[in-house]
């Protein structure tokens, strides 16, 4: 940097990925780095990032639904696309605070933390490092940018200017690998109608969880998710019981705790072709509910015993969303709460559980979630908080719409702006 050559120690500079071996190249500052022309947006317009390193924001810009956004526009894909050797990542706010208070505990952190990822997806990825404290603390000028600049404006939604910092990074990443066997779990409920059995109502959920911690306590996830494996297991039962027109196709996915992995592998390989999929409704924790009276904080978005989250029904199909709230009508009349649904909600949870792999390709959804609660990911997710009555009424409300939309004569109207979202 100015001129200047800076050797590196672990601490400095952190493994941040999942790929190993010496990477040099230039160091590009690229915004949001996010590449979508047809959206009036691209960070890499005036850089030229062949054979160099990009940090990029996390975050999305004003003006643009990240829904809208496909993998090839954004975050490796984009930088690949432009020749980047790999990405730096700088850290900001509480994160860069953590780093400069417990730094040896950040190292403990970065020779031992895992980055699970799938085989065939891995081999496509580029290299990625985490500045530490001193290195970031030279890059924020030659940004134009302050960690605290950095939050605020990707808080906001602000513009960036992308620029060559004139600096080289020369780094040798060292990893080991360990490869493991899951699979999805999944049947297809073939339908009645000659023609309409050759398209698909998806029906998921997640069978998998966390670890055991490392004191012996099991996670035990009676809300996450096996209220919704339970659920989606005696919606095919009924099914079952009397078949649609169309096919159903079940699918539990393993990995979704991990980073979705299991749906991404099913939307990159389908067992079913996703052009023939009308609807991917997923469940993700619909067995708890708010008591009254209770004052917790971490319970402030848990729904109560007659309200769900209704998340990306009217992203893709506007129809979708109709037969949603019109079947709700016609049955169940369950409280739809649509605050999750808004894609400047800072949760960001449309993308946090497997439909978005499915959404993400344009096919459309509805995912079925009760809140994140005082028990989300801890060992005190147990059976025994379950409100087994809501559970029950929210599953025969996907059972209806689901029977409703494999019975229709044709398939979803994709006619909202998220349908750019498709491949």
């Amino acid at each position: 940097m100015n001129g200047q050559e800076t050797p590196l120690a672990f601490g400095d500079i952190l493994n941040g990925g999942s790929k190993g071996g010496q990477f040099s190249g230039g160091i590009v500052f690229v915004g949001y780095g996010i590449s979508a022309p047809r959206l009036k947006h691209d960070d890499y317009a005036n850089v030229d990032v062949k054979g160099k390193w990009v940090i990029t924001v996390r975050g999305i810009p004003g003006g643009i639904d990240s829904s809208a956004v496909t993998d090839d526009e954004q975050g490796n894909g984009a930088a690949k696309a432009h020749g980047a050797i790999g990405f730096i990542t700088v850290p900001t706010g509480n994160f860069l605070n953590a780093m400069r208070g417990n730094p040896d505990a950040v190292k403990r952190r970065a020779a031992t933390q895992e980055t699970i990822r799938l085989a065939y997806n891995n081999e496509d990825r580029l290299p990625a490092v985490t500045a530490g404290p001193a290195l970031a603390d030279k890059l924020f000028p030659l940004i134009g940018e302050t960690s605290e600049s950095i939050s605020q404006k990707a808080g906001s939604h602000g513009e960036f200017t992308p620029k060559d910092l004139g600096a080289t990074l020369t780094a040798n990443i060292g990893i080991n690998t360990t490869t493991v066997k899951s699979q999805n779990v999944c049947g297809i409920l073939e339908g009645t109608d000659p023609q309409l059995k050759g398209t698909y109502v998806i029906l998921s959920a997640h069978y998998d969880h966390l670890k055991t911690a490392a004191n012996g306590e099991i996670y035990h996830g009676a809300d996450d998710d096996g209220s919704g494996t339970a659920t989606v297991l005696n919606i095919a039962q009924a099914m079952a019981m009397h078949p649609p027109k169309r096919s159903i196709f079940v699918i539990f996915h393993a990995g979704e705790e991990l980073g979705l992995l299991g749906s991404l592998y099913n939307s990159d390989h389908p067992a079913v072709p996703l052009d023939k999929t009308m609807v991917d409704l997923n469940i993700d924790m619909i067995g708890r509910s708010k008591p009254a009276g209770d004052t917790n904080e971490k319970d402030k978005e848990l729904t109560d015993p007659n309200t769900i989250y209704v998340i990306g029904a009217n992203r893709i199909s506007s129809e979708l969303n109709e037969i949603s709230e019109q079947t709700d009508k016609d049955f169940e009349n369950v409280k739809f709460d649509y605050l999750l649904n808004d894609p400047n909600h800072p949760e960001r949870i449309y993308y946090r559980s497997d439909h978005w792999n499915y959404a993400k390709h344009g096919v459309p959804i509805i995912f079925y979630f009760d809140g994140v609660h005082v028990d989300y990911h801890q060992p005190t997710d147990t059976v025994d908080k379950i409100d087994f009555d809501k559970m029950t009424k929210v599953g025969r409300l996907v059972y209806e719409t689901g029977w409703r939309l494999a019975n229709l004569d044709h398939m979803l109207k994709k006619d909202v702006a998220a349908q750019a979202a498709a491949k």
